[in-house]
């Protein structure tokens, strides 16, 4: 079958865009098509693949115009013509599943949550969005229609994936759809395993308000402890205000550098409501211990008093008392790699294949029944 992918965008280095990476070298023939792709912004493994962008996308130099214009890639992404594909796999947060496909064509979405802008856009502060708190008031005023439009539209896609049974829940509740769990991958192998604890606690992700990585600037500056944040976004500046004097800031770093700050840290400090959240598995493939927001993704990737500790409240306060507890623990880095183990890449790649064998013999017979 002649396979396309499709993925929302390609001008950040995030975990969707590492997931999209996997798939697509599951399928190396299969081209990428994307809204908009910079080079040097993402990981440098898309540079040898087939990627196809849309009109204007080589005038956007950075995610902030990128967001400003998403109108723009919606309506782009419709006229796309996919006619010559048998099968189209779509990686998608909040744009590729709206892709329009023929009738002939199998649609699998590989979705990573429901629009977060839709359905929670209380977690999104006015820094966060391109046009500030405009942005806000037009999500608020259009939200009913976007969300029957965004509903209409998931309900059409032929398989759903999904990245836990978290997101599957909400998936359920918003589309009411079942999706099948396969947990993102990672190259646990590639990651270097250390038992030494570290002098300082680390924060790795973007820098955008529902991560929430004020609550670990704020708890280390109140302990008086290191901390290492390793990331970029669209809030750095407003962060780096908050910061005291014990709070380093990394800005974007390579992936070889930040296995080596997973593998020196004293713990990996997680305040964010994940719909899964790559980075906690990448710090247990290190070994180390994880300090996590009980809620979300975390509840599947970390094991209480075996590979970290949770916190039960998105507060300062609430991280305060968990670092102090976790302070007084000790914890096993082989036990915590072991865990990791439960989403190394292979266990991603022999599902994903099998999902897509499986659906490639159903929708072959079934076109065999009908002729």
């Amino acid at each position: 079958m002649k396979i396309a992918i499709v993925h929302d965008a390609l001008v950040v280095p995030a975990g969707s865009e590492r997931v999209a990476l996997s798939i697509s070298n599951l399928f190396p023939d299969a081209p990428i098509f994307t809204s908009a792709y910079l080079p040097e912004n993402t990981f440098p493994e898309f540079k040898t693949k087939d990627i196809h962008t849309l009109q204007f996308s080589n005038l956007i130099k950075n995610e902030r115009q990128f967001k400003k214009l998403y109108p723009l890639w919606l309506a782009e992404l419709q006229l796309l013509n996919f006619s010559k594909f048998d099968l189209v796999i779509s990686s998608a947060n909040y744009l590729s599943k709206f892709v329009h496909l023929p009738k002939h064509t199998i649609h699998v979405c590989y979705l990573y949550n429901p629009i977060r802008f839709l359905w929670k856009h209380k977690v999104y502060s006015k820094e966060s969005l391109p046009f500030g708190s405009i942005s806000l008031s037009l999500i608020k005023s259009f939200l009913p229609v976007l969300q029957k439009y965004d509903i209409k539209r998931t309900r059409k896609i032929d398989h759903l994936l999904t990245i836990s049974n978290n997101v599957a829940g909400q998936i359920d509740r918003i589309y009411g759809r079942t999706a099948e769990v396969i947990y993102p991958p990672v190259d646990i192998s590639s990651y270097p395993i250390s038992s030494i604890s570290g002098d300082y606690y680390l924060y790795a992700g973007r820098l955008i308000s529902h991560k929430r990585a004020d609550i670990a600037i704020n708890a280390c500056k109140k302990l008086n402890r290191r901390l290492i944040v390793a990331g970029d976004g669209l809030e750095r500046e407003k962060l780096e205000e908050l910061a005291g004097k014990n709070v380093v800031f990394t800005g974007r770093v390579t992936d070889q550098e930040l296995k080596e700050l997973y593998a020196n840290c004293r713990a990996l400090l997680f305040p964010s409501d994940e719909d899964f959240g790559l980075v906690p598995v990448e710090a247990q493939a290190c070994g180390r211990p994880i300090i996590a927001f009980r809620s979300g993704g975390a509840l599947e990737t970390v094991i209480a008093g075996e590979t970290g500790v949770f916190f039960d409240a998105q507060t300062t306060e609430s991280l305060i008392e968990a670092i102090q507890r976790f302070e007084l623990l000790s914890f096993d880095s082989d036990r915590i790699r072991r865990n990791a183990m439960n989403f190394d890449i292979s266990v991603f790649n022999n599902k994903f294949r099998s999902f897509i064998d499986q659906v490639i013999s159903h929708e072959g017979a079934k076109i065999e029944k009908q002729s």
